[in-house]
């Protein structure tokens, strides 16, 4: 007997159907902010089930939209990249500053940590992998730069990852437990393979790596301005924001990432240190963070521990 759960505002009546698929995407995906929907009558419907760690949803749903905002970032504790693969239909998604559609046999990678906006503009079938970044890290698996990426299903090596997907959404329900190890660890490096080759930088050139050292001595030097953005960095070198973002995707990374990862090094050296006697929250805010839960989600993400274990160590 398989231990999915399923779901379908099937049970509710039309006016409250949209009301119904709120509440159940905000508990199988994370909490999310909905537009509300005019539309008497709304169909979804899922099946979900967690195979090694990873939980694996099944999602069918009308055209609707929602978000991922400070208030829903708050709402969740743990920390997740998630696989978005669409089996039909066609959504819109935009994280950082990537922006794409997906169509049948494409997917993306996105983070639960960072704003993220959707907008499903057709009748969708999707499948999503929620994996938990301390199983990713613990695994080396290094998804962290990837976050935003689309994966258009387009050449052979992504058609791969297409047909891997699409196999786990028919089959995830079956699969016997003792097999879910083997079945998720080749399905979840050939996604980081393909998303790795996606992302390969070209070569860059020397006005490109003296800007891109420039840009982090910068933010290095400023990490303490809570105001501190892309749009400072880049203001601060007569660049527009987009060349910005360009130079640290040629990188392989994103100039907020650096900026976070940089501030919570910063933020690990001193509750580290036995001379620091500021409070844990005074010293996240010294380094640029204003919200004192999401910098303690963010160091438990980036270091394995809580600020306070680092500190009565």
């Amino acid at each position: 007997m398989t231990d999915a759960e399923f779901w379908s505002t099937r049970a509710d009546q039309h006016a409250t159907q949209f009301e119904a698929w709120r509440h159940a995407l905000s508990r199988t995906h994370l909490e999310w902010d909905l537009k509300s929907n005019d539309n008497e009558g709304f169909h979804a419907e899922t099946r979900q089930r967690t195979l090694d760690g990873i939980s694996v949803i099944e999602c069918i749903c009308d055209p609707c939209e929602g978000s991922r905002r400070k208030p829903e970032l708050r709402q969740s504790n743990d920390a997740y990249f998630g696989v978005l693969f669409e089996l039909s239909g066609h959504e819109l998604i935009r994280q950082g500053d990537r922006e794409a559609e997906l169509s049948a046999g494409d997917f993306v990678l996105w983070d639960s940590e960072r704003e993220m906006d959707f907008r499903v503009t057709s009748r969708l079938h999707k499948l999503t992998l929620l994996i938990p970044k301390q199983r990713a890290r613990r695994l080396e698996w290094d998804l962290e730069r990837f976050a935003g990426t689309v994966v258009k299903n387009s050449t052979a090596v992504t058609g791969i990852s297409a047909e891997a997907l699409g196999r786990l959404a028919r089959d995830f329900t079956t699969i016997d437990k003792s097999e879910a190890e083997a079945v998720m660890r080749p399905i979840l490096s050939l996604i980081t393979a393909t998303l790795a080759t996606q992302n390969a930088p070209p070569e860059m050139s020397v006005a490109h790596r003296d800007h891109f050292t420039s840009f982090c001595r910068f933010i290095r030097d400023n990490l303490a301005d809570s105001r501190l953005d892309p749009a400072a960095v880049a203001d601060a070198h007569g660049v527009s924001l987009r060349y910005l973002h360009s130079v640290f995707a040629r990188n392989n990374d994103s100039c907020c990432n650096f900026m976070r990862r940089e501030r919570l090094r910063r933020c690990h050296s001193d509750l580290s240190s036995p001379h620091c006697r500021e409070t844990i929250t005074e010293i996240a805010f010294r380094w640029g963070f204003n919200d004192a839960a999401h910098f303690s989600r963010a160091f438990r993400t980036e270091f394995g521990m809580a600020p306070k274990t680092l500190r009565v160590r």
